[in-house]
């Protein structure tokens, strides 16, 4: 109970000395002769700056604060270390990044049906295996139909979405894609 009373009583007088403070400044800044309602402008000028200053300050320490976790958690987990002073990556680290750098997008990109038939055929490498069976699933969830292995046909626009990911995955050069305005013999595929 006494250190509750204590700490009260501290805080009061330190609410107390910077209150007069902040009048003093704000009497120095008014100038001799001022209103009191150019005193009492000053004097909340001098509150809401300290007051942003002390929320700046607060909202420094919880990012501060969230940064020390977050390196605490990847050390714990394995994928940093201290090495004299001077945060490293580990072994562990540079897979889980490897991992993270070959991390494929959604396979689920928004439908819109088209009159014209598109074709898309690939020829993707097999050291790309994994984002080919990724292009596969994507296509097969478009609605595009299987004609061949790497050889696909559906009445779909392709999203802008799917070409930008394709880009930034380095696999859009083994990739075609043809509209189709006469079908011929793919007419039966709808």
């Amino acid at each position: 109970m006494r250190g509750k009373i204590l700490l009260t009583a501290l805080e009061i007088l330190k609410e107390t000395a910077i209150s007069q403070i902040d009048f003093f400044a704000a009497v120095l800044n008014a100038g001799y002769g001022a209103s009191m309602g150019k005193l009492d402008y000053e004097y909340e000028k001098i509150q809401r700056a300290r007051e942003q200053a002390e929320a700046t300050e607060r909202e420094l320490q919880r990012r501060k604060r969230r940064l020390q976790v977050f390196i605490s958690q990847m050390k714990h987990d394995g994928l940093i270390s201290n090495y004299q002073g001077k945060i490293k990556i580990s072994k562990k680290g540079k897979q889980k990044l490897r991992e993270l750098k070959n991390k494929l997008p959604a396979r689920y990109y928004p439908k819109e049906k088209q009159n014209h038939l598109t074709i898309i055929s690939f020829d993707i490498p097999e050291k790309l295996r994994p984002k080919r069976n990724w292009l596969r699933e994507v296509i097969r969830n478009l609605g595009f139909q299987m004609i061949h292995q790497s050889v696909w046909v559906g009445k779909m626009k392709i999203p802008e979405t799917l070409i930008l990911d394709l880009e930034e995955m380095k696999i859009l050069e083994y990739i075609e894609m043809f509209e189709i305005t006469k079908t011929g013999s793919l007419k039966k595929v709808e």
